[in-house]
């Protein structure tokens, strides 16, 4: 028997500190790619994310590390712009973290890009280091609301790891991207067969 072929999952844009990007690729496909069970769960919900890494780990999840700036939508992530259906000159909120377990490993690296003239509490939510975004956002009665926009493979360190990205909506409007890319080793970014890895140099 032949082996299988799958299509290529296309990587997001590389941005520095191996942080990821907004993609606008459908999901339903590269989930399947994924050989675990529970890397479909993280990647597929809508949801949020910290619940489902704290029960993974066994452990509360906190953020570790976490910085901010305002940019220019021209001057953001690739991709976030045309999601958050800005114009190039509005001014956006940058935040980007890393959440990790009570033992102090790496769990995530996640970009946020947020339209802040939106919801004054949600700028004050993207700005405050103290508990992952969207357990504050829920706090302050926005950000309830998520659209997967793209799974698929980065890297972390060198090794394959997951990411999702997905908007965050204020009533009807969009209000921030996220992307969250996963500790691979605890993450498994195993796919059911052999795939290249699109993207790399």
């Amino acid at each position: 028997m032949p082996p299988l072929t799958l299509p290529p999952v296309r990587f997001p844009e590389v941005l520095p500190d191996g942080f990821a990007a907004p993609g606008t690729g459908e999901t339903g496909e590269e989930l399947d790619h994924f050989a675990h069970t529970s890397t479909r769960l993280l990647l597929g919900t809508d949801g949020l994310t910290t619940p489902l890494l704290e029960a993974w780990v066994g452990s509360v999840v906190s953020v570790r590390r976490m910085s901010h700036r305002l940019v220019l939508a021209c001057d953001a992530p690739g991709g976030a712009a045309g999601l958050l259906e800005v114009a190039p000159d509005e001014v956006l909120l940058e935040r980007r973290s890393v959440l990790a377990s009570s033992n102090g490993s790496d769990l995530s690296r996640n970009v946020v890009v947020a339209r802040p003239s939106l919801c004054a509490a949600a700028e004050q939510c993207l700005t405050d280091p103290s508990a992952p975004i969207g357990r504050m956002l829920q706090a302050a009665g926005t950000g309830q609301r998520r659209t997967i926009v793209e799974v698929g493979l980065h890297t972390w360190g060198g090794e394959p790891a997951a990411y999702k990205t997905y908007l965050l909506w204020h009533g009807d409007q969009p209000l921030a991207t996220i992307t969250e890319l996963f500790n691979p080793q605890i993450v498994p970014a195993d796919l059911r067969a052999p795939l290249a890895l699109a993207g790399r140099s």
